[in-house]
């Protein structure tokens, strides 16, 4: 695979990075089996954060034999709450991570100026402290908002940015790679494959050969998914014209407001599972009732009882990176739900 340098700090890492977000769905046996086998196969950036359940556990066990040449890459959404509950969680990712030093650890969900502002009110402080204790080798930003984003680089005080990039979600493009590359910053590019929405997975991987956009770290969670990514970035071929066209309609036929499913939105005060909201709204909502879809509105048929309790609320809508109008979609399922049960397909 390609090697890169992750901005000014000097480090070196495959193209291809390990996606954490989705060990807490296998054992901690399978998660081990997993990480090793991307360790044979030459992944050496592996990304998580403490949000992510058990993650930061699993692959703290799997890579605690690991070479030194692994980069691990963390984060916490803490510092919302203040410098003390940052402390705590920062000081409970080593602990899980087994590590005296972490390489990149940094600010979870920086998407809008409050975000941003609460850093640079201690927590930042906080994180520059423990670089110089040698705890941290870089500091981190993630987020979802470029302009956000653009605005922390500016300042001079972050190593590494994270934020979604995809055949969908082209914005970063119009400013905060350049803003990157004049800072020296490192990219981590966080939903490659737009939160797993992009049926051509091949095909969306293969998008970024035609940039330099850093490492990719797409969430993996077997053995086989670490084989086909890594195939793809070793054959290293870039997209055909016929190839990108056939992307690109099927992102146009996506749109924007999708869910990414990475349940910020979570939990519900009335237990509505969210991100199975949009994936059954996605699915039916529009399309002529057939089979397929009979069979998933029958799959969201137990989730009727929640979705009435919906008080439409819009904490939801605060929370998402997207501002996905979630409360509208669940009233169009409960109308869907309740008419689908007069079609002949619907059992």
């Amino acid at each position: 695979m390609k090697i890169i340098t992750l901005g000014n700090t000097g480090i070196q890492t495959a193209e291809l990075g390990f996606g954490a977000m989705y060990l807490p769905r296998v054992s901690f046996k399978k998660a081990e089996h997993i990480i090793k086998r991307a360790l044979e196969l030459g992944i050496t950036y592996f990304d998580t954060a403490a949000a992510y359940q058990d993650s930061e556990e699993k692959l703290g066990s799997a890579l605690a034999s690991a070479p030194v040449s692994v980069v691990i890459a963390s984060r916490s959404m803490a510092y919302k709450m203040g410098v003390d509950a940052f402390r705590q969680e920062f000081e409970q990712s080593l602990r899980r991570l087994r590590r005296e030093r972490i390489d990149f650890y940094g600010f979870h969900a920086v998407n809008q100026p409050p975000d941003l502002a609460n850093v640079l009110a201690g927590p930042l402080d906080f994180l520059r402290e423990q670089q110089e204790q040698g705890k941290v080798r870089h500091i981190a930003i993630t987020g979802h908002n470029p302009v956000t984003l653009r605005e922390a680089l500016q300042r001079g005080a972050f190593a590494m940015a994270m934020f979604p990039f995809n055949v969908i979600e082209q914005e970063p493009l119009h400013g905060l790679f350049d803003t990157a590359r004049e800072k020296g910053v490192a990219t981590s590019i966080m939903k490659p494959l737009a939160g797993g929405v992009l049926e051509h997975k091949a095909l969306a991987l293969r998008f970024f050969f035609s940039f330099c956009a850093g490492v990719i770290t797409p969430g993996m969670a077997s053995v086989e998914e670490v084989e086909k990514n890594v195939h793809i970035f070793e054959e290293r071929r870039q997209l055909t014209a016929s190839e990108q066209q056939q992307l690109e309609e099927e992102a146009a036929a996506l749109g924007k407001e999708f869910c990414r499913r990475c349940s910020y939105c979570m939990p519900c005060e009335q237990g509505i599972m969210i991100p199975f909201v949009h994936m059954i709204h996605m699915k039916c909502w529009g399309k002529p009732m057939d089979d397929e879809v009979a069979y998933t509105l029958q799959l969201g048929k137990r989730m009727l009882p929640a979705l009435e309790q919906c008080t439409a609320c819009g904490k939801c809508v605060e929370k998402c990176p997207y501002n996905i109008p979630t409360p509208q979609r669940v009233r169009e399922l409960v109308g869907l739900l309740k008419s689908a049960s007069d079609s002949p397909h619907f059992p």
